[in-house]
């Protein structure tokens, strides 16, 4: 089962098209919004996505491009917050993002990681240019989970985020940067994940490929950078996703909205398909249903 970390897919503008791709995707896509509006459309993209089987995982984050307009209205974050399985994108941008202030990037920042802390849920964090700050900043909510996301800063400071067993997201600039295939190298196996950060990422990087599928090459590229065969890495992956989707349960109205439903039966799925056994299922009306594994 393949797995994107980190993507965009409210940004994609032809959404039949997106549908189409999607429905003929075996893996899972965790799609990252970056304000309120963008986790509507993304909790709507997965509504459409996941009828049969949990496909896409939408998340709620504020990008800090983003945090001025939230910086006096917290409040207005706090339901996104607790429909949201996952946390993302959220951190600091002092890099590109020089225009929106630090204090507003900061409070908005600090805001959401003490729901992360709280609820102990994992989140996807943006460190461009504020590496060493974010590193402080983490220390103060222990009990957050950080996903870091693409990261191209200083090595000090990622051998410390390595230490605190995060885990790391490697894309499709992974294979063009010798930098970023140092990183992978001495990254242990346990805290790899891939991502697309898709549909502009690639574009950004001189490539043409804005498909949800770029993220089979991209674990085609990490696995030729580890040495391993692309079938080992699928599973390394897979094993390293399954603690982040384990704070997963079905809510109390059934909703698939949010993707709260079904992902413990997809992963059994992937499961059963990576030991070449059979998955079927019985299901009777106002009686049950039996799973069974068949090896």
């Amino acid at each position: 089962m393949i797995i994107d970390f980190h993507t965009h897919l409210d940004w994609y503008q032809d959404k039949n098209q997106l549908y189409k791709e999607i429905a003929n995707f075996s893996g899972m896509i965790v799609a990252s919004s970056v304000d309120l509006e963008s986790f509507e459309k993304n909790k709507e993209i997965a509504k459409n996505c996941n009828k049969k089987v949990l496909k896409v995982v939408p998340t709620f984050g504020v990008h800090p491009e983003n945090a001025e307009k939230y910086e006096y209205h917290l409040e207005k974050l706090d339901e996104a917050l607790n429909q949201s399985k996952i946390i993302g994108e959220i951190g600091l941008d002092f890099y590109w993002a020089k225009d929106v202030s630090k204090t507003a990037q900061e409070k908005v920042f600090r805001y959401i990681l003490a729901h992360c802390n709280e609820t102990e849920k994992y989140c996807v964090i943006h460190t461009k240019g504020a590496e060493k700050e974010i590193a402080q900043i983490l220390e103060d909510y222990p009990k957050a989970k950080p996903i870091i996301h693409w990261y191209n800063g200083p090595e000090d400071v990622y051998q410390l985020f390595l230490q605190r067993g995060y885990l790391q997201t490697f894309g499709c600039e992974t294979c063009r940067n010798p930098y970023l295939q140092h990183l992978l190298k001495i990254t242990p196996k346990n805290l790899i994940l891939a991502e697309t950060d898709n549909p502009t990422a690639e574009p950004w990087l001189g490539g043409t490929d804005t498909s949800i599928n770029l993220i089979e090459k991209i674990y085609g590229d990490i696995a030729k950078i580890l040495d391993m065969p692309v079938e080992e890495l699928e599973k390394l992956i897979f094993e390293n996703g399954k603690q982040v989707f384990v704070f997963f349960r079905v809510d109390k109205s059934h909703s698939r909205e949010t993707g709260g439903t079904g992902l413990g039966l997809s992963i059994v799925k992937h499961a059963a398909k990576i030991q070449n056994a059979k998955l079927t299922l019985e299901s009777q009306e106002n009686h049950g249903t039996r799973v069974s594994v068949v090896f």
